[in-house]
């Protein structure tokens, strides 16, 4: 996990190592014996681990731009860090160690990560004219991870006459040509195809084996962020785009180009409703194999102002959190999706900002 703060009087990129099992019993009729009588999971209090290692943010406190973090993968050890202008760093959180990266062909603004096969595929999730688009290929051997490269890829094809041809389902008013295009719900499905979605524009699918775009619905997907598959269950677990619920779906049903997949179950897996203070900010999800999903969510707790306004009360941000969940999903007898809740562990932050990775 990625925390935003500061060291001294310069803000900083501190990367810390959570153990994702630590929200879990040993078994699962442990978990069930442990909620309460309402069936909610007791929540702890945690302390954050010692940082692994910190970046300098590359501009000054004010300036725009950030450092944006990608993990190679499963494994948490490796990870890109990449800033505003294109310079990339690999960082080795075990060893400590940061090394030189090629940079891509060109800087990304909000750059989301999806791993096939062999290569790691970046995206700019916010268009502009040509939406940055490339694939970071490197060899398994660590031994040669100098000859790591960037392959540039075709931009989705946005607003291209052969691919609009029909007009889309979901529409905002007031919106611009591009906006429409920013990515909500990214996934991969299958082997091979690279799934893109936004709300104005339909869905998309990048085949990574012939390097080519075309349009899977006029449709957005029911997710939003970074959409998980599971084998053990053969679904893609996210949030809902309508509620932001845990969610799962199984997205090779889809009917046709004009219906999109359904959500079979949505949970809470944090008791209704939440403290009013709790301001939700960021959700993630890590699958763990084996049905279970580490879920962290991220809030900032507004503290009551002096100032009010017609619409309500004035607040003041007062800390930021991260909450880190176990949950369980099996199956029951006929095949209807269950959920059980583990631990919820709480670490807080103050007013630093976070990102899971």
């Amino acid at each position: 996990m990625i925390v935003h703060k500061y060291i001294g009087s310069r803000p900083c990129f501190s990367l810390h190592r959570i153990n994702p099992w630590s929200c879990f019993y040993p078994t699962a009729q442990q978990a069930l014996a442990a909620a309460d009588a309402n069936n909610r999971t007791i929540m702890e209090d945690a302390c954050l681990p010692r940082a692994s290692l910190s970046l300098y943010k590359p501009r000054p406190p004010h300036d725009i731009g950030d450092i944006t973090f990608v993990s190679l993968g499963q494994s948490s050890n490796e990870i890109i860090a990449m800033d505003q202008d294109g310079n990339t760093l690999l960082c080795e959180a075990s060893s400590h160690v940061i090394g030189m990266m090629p940079s891509p062909h060109e800087p990304m603004l909000a750059p989301i990560s999806l791993r096939v096969g062999g290569s790691l595929y970046v995206l700019d999730s916010v268009p502009e004219y040509d939406q940055t688009f490339e694939a970071l290929v490197y060899p398994g051997d660590s031994c040669f991870k100098d000859k790591w490269y960037w392959h540039s890829l075709p931009s989705p094809p946005f607003g291209v006459p052969e691919y609009e041809h029909e007009e889309v389902v979901v529409q905002h008013k007031g919106e611009s040509r591009w906006n429409r295009y920013v990515v909500q719900a990214y996934t991969v499905v299958g082997d091979s195809e690279i799934w893109i979605s936004t709300v104005g524009g339909g869905t998309y699918s990048f085949n990574t084996a012939s390097g080519m775009w075309s349009k899977t619905g006029r449709w957005a997907l029911p997710f939003y962020g970074h959409v998980k598959y599971a084998p053990e269950h053969g679904l893609w677990f996210g949030f809902s785009s309508e509620n932001g619920k845990f969610t799962a779906s199984d997205l090779t049903a889809t009917p046709s180009t004009t219906n999109p997949p359904v959500l079979q179950k949505a949970w809470n897996e944090l008791a209704q409703p939440l403290p009013d203070r709790w301001v939700p900010m960021e959700s993630y999800l890590q699958p763990l194999g084996a049905g279970k999903f580490c879920i962290v969510r991220t809030f900032l707790t507004a503290q009551e102002g002096w100032c009010r306004k017609k619409d309500g009360n004035c607040f003041d941000n007062k800390e930021s959190f991260a909450v880190f969940t176990g949950v369980e999903v099996e199956r029951g007898r006929k095949g209807a999706l269950r959920m059980i809740k583990h631990k919820s562990r709480r670490y807080s932050f103050r007013r630093w900002r976070i990102q899971p990775l």
